[in-house]
């Protein structure tokens, strides 16, 4: 299934954008009050029969016209005559700033189910935080991507000025099928719960015939990376760590993850083992804001990065306890040169690697000096990323 895609159209932004600054516009307040605190508010292009409704469509048999708005755009009308496909309804949607449109699901508006619904920002802000299903999507200016809209998603506009984007409902058809298989960026999950997974994983062993057990082991790898990997980057979105799923095409050194401008970027396809994700983020979380923004693959061998990776040893370690997620997750048969092992069992005796940098770091404390501070010892963390100025910026 599809979470979200960045799709290969290209609207003429700039056009639009001019066009936008240069109308004065009557908005209407988004019908589904509910849903949103603040201001967020609507200007229909397309509706059914062309009317000045702001509701996108009710049934499959509703009949999309041009609204009277569209005059005023068009550049936004030569866009769409670009698409081998049915458009629905199109509207620009306006999240004012400071607003919220709260976590909600649009029933049946998917790819999967025949719907597709495109977003195009024309006015945004770094301060927008777009999330579908827990993933936090950052869309550009002039940008075209695909939401899942029947997945649960939720927007807050942190910023000082407003979001707005041209919003599109497409019917599915080869053509749209092709630009999602072609996208440039594109998330999916699963498309069974892990309930079904396990119950195929159970009919399968009990075949057991070469096909079955194959399969069974297929589906088996879906499940061990679900549960603990959607765990994970939960944690990763609360504590304010950037990651970002993606296709990744190149060799890295961990399958399926790599570090790029201060953020994770993960290939839940050639993940290996979603417990690297949680060290990975643990060497973004060590280092102060100035050098994790700028860290990216093959970090530089010297004092800084090798302290780093003892921190996210203990701070990975750290991370598993407070999940409620076996350590060997993360310190596996597969990594650590063969001494994932050796590391849980110093963990669990007390021989904490890289506490004294992260006590160092105020991340955490050993006994005595937790004892005098009226904190919990490690694995409690006081701070799950670093804010202290620990190390002079330098070239990653």
């Amino acid at each position: 299934m599809i979470v979200y895609a960045k799709v290969s159209v290209f609207p003429d932004y700039a056009l639009m954008k001019q066009e936008l600054k240069s109308l004065s516009l009557h908005w209407d307040n988004h019908f589904n009050s509910g849903n949103y605190e603040g201001s967020w508010t609507v200007l229909p292009l397309r509706s059914v029969g062309g009317l000045d409704t702001i509701i996108p469509g009710l049934t499959a048999n509703d009949v999309f016209a041009d609204h009277p708005n569209m005059d005023m755009f068009p550049s936004i009308r030569k866009f769409l005559t670009t698409f081998q496909c049915t458009v629905k309804s199109v509207r620009l949607l306006n999240l004012a700033a400071g607003s919220v449109i709260k976590p909600h699901c649009d029933h049946e508006l998917s790819f999967e189910q025949g719907e597709a619904r495109l977003h195009v920002p024309l006015v945004t802000n770094p301060d927008v935080a777009f999330y579908v299903q827990d993933q936090r999507v950052t869309m550009l200016p002039g940008e075209c991507w695909y939401m899942n809209a029947n997945l649960r998603h939720h927007v807050t506009n942190g910023g000082k000025t407003d979001r707005i984007h041209l919003v599109i409902d497409c019917e599915v058809n080869a053509w749209l099928g092709e630009l999602m298989n072609s996208a440039d960026c594109i998330s999916r999950i699963p498309d069974y719960s892990q309930q079904q997974l396990l119950d195929m994983i159970s009919g399968l062993r009990a075949q057991n015939t070469v096909t079955a057990n194959q399969l069974a082991d297929d589906f088996e790898r879906q499940y061990n990376q679900c549960e603990p990997l959607d765990k994970i980057l939960s944690f990763l979105q609360k504590i304010g760590l950037a990651y970002q799923l993606e296709t990744i095409e190149e060799d890295t050194f961990l399958p399926g993850l790599k570090l790029r401008n201060g953020a994770l970027v993960i290939d839940t396809k050639r993940l290996l083992y979603p417990g690297d994700v949680l060290h990975e983020a643990g060497h973004l979380a060590c280092m102060p804001p100035n050098i994790r923004q700028i860290m990216n693959d093959n970090l530089e061998d010297c004092d800084m990065h090798r302290g780093g990776e003892m921190m996210a040893l203990a701070w990975s370690y750290a991370a598993c306890i407070f999940l409620k997620i076996d350590p060997e997750i993360v310190f596996h048969q597969n990594g650590y040169k063969g001494a994932g092992q050796n590391l849980i069992q110093n963990f669990n005796a007390g021989n904490i690697i890289g506490l004294p940098l992260l006590q160092w770091s105020d991340m955490s404390y050993d006994d005595s000096t937790a004892a005098a501070s009226g904190y919990p010892p490690f694995p409690h963390m006081i701070s799950w990323t670093c804010t202290k100025q620990t190390f002079e910026s330098q070239a990653v």
